[in-house]
């Protein structure tokens, strides 16, 4: 027992020698930081500058300090200084100087003491400038916020803010920019120059391995209501039909409605035309490549993405549906960089190169090669794009397999001559051949087609963009583009099928069927914008510009018949006004007028435009847009029913082509919280001036009783239509994973008196509903995602009759339902001074069958009437194998 209790006595000395080991540790700690906190801090000055003087004290007390360096150079301190704290040491040097210091989220503030209510209640105007801390590039329309009031400034294309205040001390800013870290910044009224803020790219690569990545790094929705940003740098993170394409990312975000066609941008139930889609500030025509596949906009140029769906202001005119503003690179300032991307389809080639410190150069171009090389997924594309199908079970069936080739190319040259001061020069071009002759049997009746279809766009703009010491922002701009589409088809019907196209000669007369089509768009503009800012609550914006239009359209058969020739031009004038007022720390309003005077139609139109947002300050925003607009170009539907492009752009005249008109109604709400983001949009928008162009041709001239010719041999119609629905999107966004569902109800009807007896018909693009489910999740150097598509079937014409009057019936059916699976992978590797992405994607991953488009012609051959049905096929189970680098 003594024994026992004598073992526990040691074990408790023991444990009292460590406790006390510990004590008189902490206790040792406890005496040396306070012996370092009661450090003295001493200065010693001779004849020195105040602004100098304040640094020194700044970099030895380790604390911020923010002040005029222009006055205080001019005050000279001399002496010893010494004190115990930061407060203590300004305060001593400070002392007879005339100035004081306060401190204001977490910096030190100099100002006079006799000006502090003076200069409080001045007004006070700073600028600044927002930039890519790589690359030095200038990133358009930045989020710029001033947190103390919770005013969110207005930002130009160019990066660049201007705000005034009344508070003298130091002033908060918060700016954010997708894909980048969002950053704080401290600034005050004594900062003379333009203030740069560097933000940093959020990395994806494995230059720093660990993938660090913040929030908002794919798809960003603004305080606007229809108005959203979507981040170009993570396109190649998406599954890809061999091409990294632009349009196609679009169509994952709620609102505008997926498609195997990439080109076609339908937005809340609109035709692709009623879209304005811009780069580098001019206008951009029929942007597809190999049947509508592919956007012909190279992704390596492009610098940003702003997509309005609607209830725009009053900055954009001429469009009735929404606007694709598209920003494209200015080029790394520092040092020459090469990307590329090589996938199965085509190769692209971008470098970017600074020529001095004034002026930098990006220049681009892609090609595809399969005229030189066909791979397997060309072959693939090819040979299930399109399908011929039986009208009837039991019938013949056969393939197309066209050829094709596209190429584009970009040019940009920057030129800074000063701080505030860019000169731009943008030049693009793109162009597309499709060869889509084949041989069909049908029914004894042999048809051999040659079908050439050539087409492409281009364009050119200068711009000079200024911000001046007053806080005002402009852009002076001048620029050309235009498209053009040469379509030639000839028909040979032959009696007794030869076995293959080409052999033997038609003996009939009236077995061969010519169509000719060239449609020719050109477009001129100058162009004068600004803003303003007016005081702390309003921000003024005002533009012109001046826009001539020249178009052409030729459409003939069988060389004797020539359905149209026309060739018109007009001069379109524009005036805009708009202010965004902030009412409260919660409410902004922005209303706005837009007046546009047509010379072809003698008429000013004017268009007023209103929006709304309610922030919370928790998350929460409530948001209301309305307006009226306007549209001069058209694009006509065509009852054409062979060819790629079957529709044609017209210019209005207010007699044959109207006007397009439209109204907007939209009302939403969005709510953040954490990792997560919801938004909830509804809108309703009439159209008027739709048109459509009817036309008989040589077989159903033959069979069509009376005499058509009375009437003529074609008609434009005009009818008018409307789209109404809901766009939801939920999202989850963080450094680990990126994902969301968009889900859009929506219904797009047309009325004509010509079709229908004026009864409701679908529009050609309307879909109940369409729902998108996006993936991606990095995984150290791996990125891995996977998108799901879904959408009910479009319309289509199963039979259409025309009276000699015009007067047409049709009856209308839908495709099936499309839904298709996509997963994608690619790996970032970096080998010395270059990063390389290899990926592969895998397309249609269940491998379901898809049909995305349909049209049919009718031959009337020796009294025989043959119904000839050409179905789109989807594509079926693909592989993609792609390769980026970056040096």
């Amino acid at each position: 027992m003594r024994s026992l209790k004598g073992k526990r006595w040691l074990l408790l000395l023991k444990q009292i020698n460590k406790t006390g080991l510990c004590l008189s540790l902490l206790f040792f700690f406890w005496s040396l930081s306070g012996k370092i906190s009661a450090q003295e801090y001493s200065f010693r000055f001779n004849q020195t500058p105040a602004s100098d003087a304040l640094s020194e004290a700044a970099r030895q007390t380790g604390i911020k300090l923010a002040f005029d360096a222009g006055e205080l150079e001019k005050v000279f301190i001399s002496g010893n200084y010494s004190g115990k704290s930061p407060e203590s040491i300004l305060s001593a040097i400070l002392e007879g100087t005339g100035f004081r210091f306060r401190l204001e989220y977490g910096t030190y503030l100099i100002v006079r003491k006799k000006e502090d209510v003076s200069r409080e209640r001045q007004v006070f105007t700073l600028t600044g400038m927002v930039v890519d801390k790589e690359s030095g590039e200038r990133l358009p329309y930045p989020n710029v916020q001033v947190v103390k009031e919770n005013r969110y400034l207005l930002s130009s294309v160019e990066g660049t803010f201007s705000f005034s205040v009344r508070d003298t001390s130091a002033i908060l800013l918060k700016v954010s920019y997708l894909g980048y870290q969002t950053t704080e910044k401290q600034v005050s009224v004594s900062d003379k120059e333009a203030i740069q803020i560097a933000l940093t790219r959020n990395v994806h690569t494995i230059e720093t391995v660990k993938v660090t990545g913040g929030w908002s790094d794919m798809a960003s929705f603004t305080r606007q209501a229809g108005q959203l940003v979507f981040n170009p740098a993570r396109f190649t993170d998406l599954p890809s039909f061999g091409e990294t394409d632009i349009f196609r990312s679009l169509q994952l975000l709620p609102g505008i409605a997926s498609s195997e066609n990439s080109a076609d941008l339908n937005i809340r139930g609109s035709s692709s035309d009623q879209n304005l889609v811009m780069f580098d500030g001019y206008t951009l025509y029929n942007l597809d490549h190999f049947f509508g596949e592919f956007s012909a906009l190279n992704p390596q140029i492009i610098k940003d993405i702003q997509v309005y769906r609607g209830g725009f202001d009053s900055r954009y005119g001429e469009r009735v549906s929404g606007i694709v503003d598209i920003t494209g690179k200015s080029g790394n300032q520092y040092k020459p960089v090469i990307n590329g991307n090589l996938n199965m389809i085509s190769g692209s080639l971008t470098a970017e190169i600074p020529v001095g410190k004034k002026l930098t150069l990006v220049a681009g171009g892609r090609r595809a090669y399969s005229d030189v090389y066909s791979t397997y997924l060309t072959d693939a594309l090819l040979s299930n794009l399109m399908s011929r199908i039986p009208t009837s079970p039991g019938q013949n069936t056969n393939e197309i397999k066209p050829d094709f080739t596209f190429s584009d190319y970009n040019l940009k040259m920057t030129w800074r001559p000063g701080q505030r001061d860019n000169v731009y020069f943008s030049l693009y071009g793109a162009r597309d051949f499709l060869d889509n002759s084949n041989y069909f049997e049908k029914n004894q009746l042999g048809i051999d087609t040659k079908d050439i279809n050539k087409w492409g766009n281009y364009g050119l703009g200068v711009s000079w963009r200024r911000q001046w010491k007053n806080s005002l922002y402009t852009e002076w701009q001048s620029g050309h583009s235009g498209y053009y589409n040469d379509y030639f088809n000839t028909t040979y019907l032959r009696g007794k099928p030869h076995g293959q196209p080409g052999q033997g000669k038609p003996q009939d007369p009236d077995s061969i069927r010519i169509t000719n089509e060239k449609n020719k768009l050109e477009d001129f503009f100058v162009s004068l914008k600004g803003f303003y800012p007016a005081g702390q609550k309003n921000q003024l914006e005002a533009g012109m510009t001046v826009r001539l239009n020249r178009f052409a359209y030729y459409k003939d058969a069988d060389l004797q018949l020539v359905y149209n020739d026309m060739e018109n031009s007009g001069v379109l004038s524009s005036l805009y006004f708009q202010d965004k007022i902030t009412l409260t720390r919660r409410w902004t309003v922005k209303p706005g007028l837009r007046l546009s005077y047509s010379g072809n139609t003698n008429r000013v139109y004017p268009e007023p435009r209103f929006s709304a947002s309610y922030s919370s300050g928790k998350g929460f925003i409530f948001k209301i847009a309305t307006g009226r607009y306007y549209q001069f170009l058209n694009k006509l539907v065509s009852e054409q029913t062979y060819g790629y492009n079957r529709n044609f752009w017209v210019l209005a005249d207010g007699l044959n082509h109207p006007v397009v008109s439209s109204n907007h109604f939209i009302v939403g709400a969005s709510l953040e919280k954490g990792h997560f983001f919801f938004e909830a949009e509804g809108y309703y928008k009439s159209i008027d001036g739709i048109e459509e162009y009817l036309f008989f041709t040589p077989d159903q001239r033959n069979k069509t009783p009376g005499n058509p010719k009375e009437n003529g041999w074609d008609k434009f119609i005009t009818g008018r239509g409307k789209a109404y629905g809901m766009d939801l999107m939920a999202k989850y966004e963080s450094r680990g994973y990126t994902g969301w569902i968009a889900w859009s109800v929506s219904k797009s009807i047309r009325n004509f008196n010509e079709i229908n007896h004026n009864a409701d018909i679908p529009a050609p693009f309307d879909r109940t509903h369409d729902v998108k489910w996006v993936n991606i999740l990095p995984l150290k150097n791996w990125n891995i995602s996977s998108l799901l598509y879904y959408s009910t079937g479009k319309p289509y014409i199963k039979s259409s009759q025309k009276d000699p009057n015009f007067s047409t019936t049709r009856v209308y059916s839908r495709l099936p339902d499309y839904f298709r699976t996509d997963i994608s992978a690619n790996y970032n590797l970096k080998l010395k001074k270059a990063l390389v992405k290899p990926g592969i994607s895998v397309i249609n991953l269940f491998n379901t069958t898809n049909y995305f488009d349909i049209y049919s012609r009718e031959f009337e051959f020796q009294n025989t009437t043959t119904w000839q049905t050409t179905l789109v096929k989807a594509q079926e189970l693909t592989f993609n194998f792609f390769v980026q680098f970056r040096f």
